[in-house]
């Protein structure tokens, strides 16, 4: 099995193919257009749960089987079929134009893998297993879940609002930028947010550190 490379890649506006019209290939749209991205699906059939998502002005669907070259000029193809023939037919289409392409629950047929994510605001934290067990990757997400709660996405606003304050009054000193962030980390203010859950209090003190 390879070794994967993670990277956080941003698809805003860009343009994803989705072959597979069942329940897998929905779920899969659906998170595609959370992050605004522009989705068409190719599938002879529609199942009702992606049929609901239609209003959505990023979705595009032509309900037709697959056809050589509809890959072309996408950013990345997501094959979501139980055609086992058509899914390798994709991937080798995909490969051959440098497309990046996922094949579902197929890890030899990707070139990327989606991970089980725990996200709290800005923070995400991304779980893989290589595709060796997704219902490991799940447990361990869940885990995350309750150790990581909404806190941390509040501290890490907080801490954005803060870096940019640095920048600002920093421009030219990236070391002295970074010195205070990590002084700020190691100071009382976000345990008052993460242990004491005092979000009016941590504020106070973001406000303070910003005068630095």
């Amino acid at each position: 099995m390879a070794e994967l490379y993670p990277i956080y890649v941003d698809l805003t506006g860009r343009a994803v193919l989705v072959v597979g019209g069942g329940v897998v290939a929905a779920r899969k749209v659906g998170a595609l257009l959370k992050r605004q991205i522009r989705v068409t699906v190719v599938a002879p059939e529609i199942c009702p749960e992606l049929q609901k998502l239609t209003d959505d002005s990023d979705l595009v669907i032509h309900q037709r089987s697959y056809q050589t070259g509809d890959l072309a000029e996408y950013w990345l193809v997501i094959a979501a079929t139980d055609d086992s023939e058509l899914n390798q037919r994709v991937f080798a289409e995909a490969a051959e134009a440098q497309i990046f392409c996922n094949v579902v629950d197929q890890p030899d047929l990707c070139t990327f893998q989606v991970p089980a994510v725990v996200r709290q605001g800005p923070l995400q934290i991304a779980i893989s297993t290589g595709g060796a067990s997704p219902a490991l990757a799940r447990r361990v997400r869940q885990e995350l879940q309750e150790r990581f709660g909404p806190a941390y996405g509040e501290l890490v606003e907080g801490l954005l609002d803060l870096r940019n304050c640095f920048r600002r009054k920093y421009p030219e000193d990236a070391a002295r930028r970074r010195e205070l962030l990590e002084s700020f980390l190691d100071s009382p203010a976000p345990k008052l947010l993460l242990e004491q859950l005092d979000s009016h209090s941590f504020a106070i003190e973001l406000e303070k550190w910003k005068s630095r």
